[in-house]
């Protein structure tokens, strides 16, 4: 009798590297999953890329539930349904995120083991000196993972399945810190990691204050192949010429999310609280903007003194415009503007009435 060989392997399929957003957690349970309790000012800023989200479940007996949430919740003081941005408490009634979120960027990259497991490799230069409460953070976030054992039952996203701690931080201002954190095929097992999409997460975190002081996320497409010594070469490559073009398409419209600018209009009330000024914001992300030109379109008018020939990223803009004709109160403008690295864009503006 013939005997061929069945092999259990790990693969990885790395999405190339997204750059660091602020974290934001949530602590939830079965009956009152993170779509029940996120609001949509929260949704929106997950969907553009401007927050990244982590969902731990505090129910002991849940099948998603890590020791690490329970500690996470304890330092916060957390309970189901709360929201902290950056460890710091969000009352998930405001309408409007914080200004001042940013933090470190950390920068992430995974490899794939001679061993079949994950080996995480960080690193940052720390711009001024850390605390020496402060600690690494590694977590692995599962993408998307069923609620229920109804096949079709609703489903849960980038919920945290994995946790470990990293003390050893050359914590001076100007340091630069490398740090690398493997984990084994059976470790993934251990924590009931298989089949699916991973979320890789590096954070710096104060023991003292809980805040999260930097951070850095890379995504993950894990999967288990049971092969035969004849075929496992092929079979891998049909499966990741599959999914790779997918990756890819996803990706760059992450990118061009993150690169495209926050245009909105202003009105501010002058002195006399009668007569208000006007002003189109443009607030840039990780890309420039230039060529910027204003229509008022016969309504409205704008100095070529007020706009600014480019602006940098991560910077906002005021451009002031007057208004000329009464009748057109309620008419838009025409910005136009070039994202670096883009085509042109073209909005009309349209301010809301007084």
């Amino acid at each position: 009798m013939k005997y061929v060989a069945i092999f259990l392997t790990f693969f990885i399929i790395l999405v190339p590297i997204v750059d660091a957003v602020p974290l934001v957690e949530i602590f939830v349970d079965e009956n009152t999953p993170s779509n029940k309790n996120i609001p949509e000012v929260i949704v929106s800023s997950v969907e553009n890329g401007d927050l990244e989200l982590l969902v731990w479940y505090l129910d002991p007996n849940s099948s998603l539930h890590i020791t690490a949430a329970t500690e996470r919740a304890e330092d916060l003081n957390a309970q189901n349904g709360d929201l902290f941005i950056q460890g710091i408490y969000w009352n998930n009634s405001n309408e409007n995120l914080p200004n001042d979120i940013d933090g470190l960027d950390i920068e992430l990259n995974v490899k794939q083991g001679n061993d079949s497991g994950i080996i995480l490799e960080a690193k940052t230069t720390l711009e001024n000196e850390l605390d020496q409460t402060v600690v690494l953070q590694w977590l692995l976030l599962k993408r998307s993972v069923s609620i229920s054992e109804h096949p079709i039952g609703p489903t849960e996203s980038n919920v945290v399945s994995y946790h470990a701690w990293d003390s050893n931080i050359n914590r001076t201002k100007g340091a630069e810190n490398q740090w690398t954190h493997q984990i084994e095929p059976n470790t993934l097992e251990s924590w009931n990691i298989g089949n699916e999409e991973l979320i890789a997460i590096v954070s710096l975190i104060s023991l003292e204050s809980k805040e999260i002081q930097g951070s850095g996320s890379s995504e993950i497409i894990l999967y288990q192949s049971q092969e035969s010594d004849n075929n496992h070469a092929t079979s891998f490559l049909l499966i990741f010429s599959g999914i790779i073009g997918s990756i890819l398409v996803i990706q760059s419209e992450r990118k061009r999310q993150k690169n495209m600018p926050l245009i909105r209009p202003l009105i501010i009330k002058k002195n006399n609280d009668i007569d208000y000024d006007y002003f189109i914001e443009i607030t840039t992300r990780q890309a420039l903007v230039k060529e910027i030109t204003i229509d008022g379109n016969g309504y409205w008018k704008c100095s070529s003194n007020e706009i600014p020939k480019e602006i940098s990223p991560r910077t906002s803009k005021k451009i002031k415009i007057r208004q000329i004709s009464k009748e057109g109160k309620n008419e838009p403008c025409t910005i136009r503007l070039e994202v670096d690295g883009y085509e042109r864009w073209v909005l009309d503006i349209v301010f809301p009435e007084t």
